[in-house]
């Protein structure tokens, strides 16, 4: 692995790890102020978000949706300015109370070591039927 593919996995790793404590924050100061956020149009928060402050909503909209929300990387590898991290979603929809573990494949752009890009595929399927 590169230099600059270690700094990518390093920085990506360190967002998972806010996420795990709770710091969202932590992840929206790493991100470009223009970022590119890509949720799949199949979630009913799905579409393209740009911009630090519109991130920090899609995150406000997880909250109203799901309970006990974990995002969980199994394996992350970087490849050149991309970072891939496959893993698992794991909660419990706020209105149905029905739980839901579905996998995802996360893809960042980083440049210069700050995310530039991300997009996010997903099981839309398992995790529409625990909101439903």
């Amino acid at each position: 692995m590169s230099q600059q593919e270690s700094k990518n996995h390093s920085v990506v790793a360190g967002m998972y790890a806010d996420l795990e404590r709770g710091d969202v924050e932590g992840v929206i100061t790493t991100l470009s102020h223009d970022v590119s956020w890509v949720i799949p149009p199949g979630l009913p928060y799905g579409g393209t978000y740009t911009g630090r402050e519109a991130v920090g909503g899609v995150f406000s909209t997880y909250g109203k949706v799901w309970e006990d929300l974990t995002v969980a990387p199994d394996k992350i590898v970087a490849a050149g300015d991309l970072v891939i991290a496959l893993g698992h979603y794991e909660a419990r929809g706020r209105e149905t109370g029905k739980a839901m573990r579905a996998r995802f494949a996360h893809v960042w752009r980083l440049e210069d070591g700050v995310p530039v890009t991300f997009e996010t595929i997903a099981d839309t399927h398992t995790m529409v039927a625990a909101m439903t």
